[in-house]
């Protein structure tokens, strides 16, 4: 677990520059990868994150490029989500006791009003659209063609920083949050921007909870983050304890609303181009700044109902992350990295042809240029790629819920529309850890089974709605043999 980690939250520990804090190591490595993003001044907070009276607020830290001063906030910083259930007064004590008066960091950003939000089309989900944006978001959406978009529940916040880490353009997260799971947010939202600032100056926030499972607050505490910087999966594991037996005995099985949320991160995006990915895909170094250079080209801006495809590769978690093509398919070699899904539903990504995509590292050894490969000529239903595509392309059905026929369904419409899709060269995304077939729980197949059933209607309506059936999803089923 411990290696998995050290993969997870970043590699090359080599490239740290050497201070005396042992316990933050991590966070400094981090703080560096902040000055690759080019973010410019400001850190990641926004207005009523951090009282006035706080004499030296952390965006002020952040504004410098002085690490110690950084360090020397961390030592003093805790995150707690009830500002009211702290007193001015106890924090004069403890400075007039000889310590330093210790600064609060509250989660007044990530907090919603019930009476306002948005309902979905059938008024089972509200959403409050953009509960905390960072500093350098709107710069971004303003500079940049594309948006990474995303979504997540609660328990899977953790992968924000991995993703974060080597994107430089702007990032929509829609996040579930039911129940106690929205204080859980909260908390644990205002730890990772206080952390892990390249991931807080560029993101904005959306949450989403559904009509039976309102949001319920809790007054929770982090505190000691000099040390807690460089745990951000034992600090959710912690606030996820804070989910008790019974609210779990319907948290498991209510159906995660993946194409909700999905269109909130997607609309919610400002850019022209929306690139659409789970939360747990990891863009590699300089992703972004190729697809802005080919995004911006004629090649993308005359290709009309076009969508890019972007390779997905499972890596073996003990492997190091590998940075371009050539040092990904010397891992595939020693058979540490493979096509996405591939032995799990090999469906799911084949229509990319990774094949031909791989055989570019000997026809174009070097490629630097973001570019077309290849298009995708062998459709078939079940395929969902990662892709890029202006925003105009057809939302994803929210009747479908938890798992099953949820992103395909969207990229099948996509198909029956008019949309090609194009795979990109030599960019890529990664997917830490390879994936085993495992044998399903009985709720997951029950969701999918109720998802096979939507489908049929589904697919009529596509049909009625563009008068067009490529993949001969109409032709009548052959009777069952009884």
């Amino acid at each position: 677990m411990v290696q998995m980690l050290c993969k997870v939250w970043g590699v090359g520990m080599f490239s740290i520059v050497a201070l005396t804090t042992s316990n933050i190591l991590l966070t400094l490595r981090l703080m560096h990868g902040r000055e690759d993003a080019g973010g410019g001044g400001g850190g990641c907070g926004a207005a009523g994150i951090i009282p006035e009276s706080v004499p030296r607020a952390w965006t002020a830290a952040l504004s410098s490029t002085n690490h110690s001063e950084y360090l020397a906030f961390l030592r003093s910083a805790a995150v707690n989500t009830n500002p009211e259930g702290v007193k001015p007064q106890q924090h004069q004590q403890e400075a007039a006791g000889g310590g330093s008066p210790p600064v609060v960091v509250v989660g007044g950003g990530f907090k919603v009003d019930l009476t306002l939000g948005r309902w979905d089309a059938r008024r089972r989900y509200k959403t409050h659209d953009h509960v905390f944006t960072g500093p350098q978001y709107g710069r971004l959406t303003r500079l940049s063609p594309v948006c990474l978009a995303t979504q997540t529940s609660v328990d899977r916040l953790f992968w924000l920083t991995q993703v974060a880490r080597y994107w430089n353009a702007p990032m929509s997260v829609a996040v579930f949050t039911p129940d106690v799971e929205y204080a859980i947010a909260r908390a644990y939202l205002t730890y990772l921007v206080t952390c892990f600032p390249f991931l807080g100056e560029k993101v904005s926030f959306h949450f989403t909870y559904p009509r039976e499972h309102l949001p319920k607050d809790l007054p929770l505490v982090i505190d000691h983050l000099e040390h807690k910087c460089d745990q951000p999966l034992a600090v959710l594991k912690d606030l996820l304890k804070q989910r008790n037996s019974k609210m779990l005995s319907w948290r498991e099985r209510m159906p995660y609303p993946q194409n909700v949320v999905r269109n909130v991160a997607r609309k919610t995006c400002g850019t022209d181009w929306v690139f659409l990915a789970d939360v747990d895909i990891v863009p590699i170094p300089g992703l972004s700044q190729g697809l802005a250079a080919f995004l911006t080209s004629k090649g993308a801006t005359t290709c009309k109902k076009c969508a890019f495809v972007v390779p997905t590769y499972e890596v073996d978690e003990r492997s190091p992350l590998p940075h371009n093509r050539s040092t990904l398919l010397h891992l595939a070699s020693k058979g540490r990295a493979r096509p996405f899904h591939q032995k799990v539903f090999v469906h799911n990504q084949h229509a990319t042809n990774f094949s031909r995509w791989e055989a570019r590292e000997q026809e174009h050894p070097s490629e630097g240029t973001v570019t077309i490969s290849h298009p995708v000529t062998n459709f078939e239903f079940f395929y969902e790629p990662f892709y890029v595509a202006k925003d105009d392309a057809p939302p994803h059905d929210e009747r479908f819920l938890g798992y099953g026929f949820t992103r395909n369904t969207q990229v099948y419409e996509m198909h029956v529309s008019g949309y090609t899709f194009h795979v990109l060269s030599p960019i890529f995304t990664l997917h830490w850890g390879m994936q085993l077939k495992r044998s399903r729980p009985a709720w997951r197949e029950k969701q999918n089974n109720a998802n096979r059933r939507l489908f049929e209607g589904f697919k009529k309506e596509v049909f009625a709605r563009y008068g067009k059936d490529p993949l001969n999803m109409m032709a009548a089923k052959k009777p069952r043999k009884t």
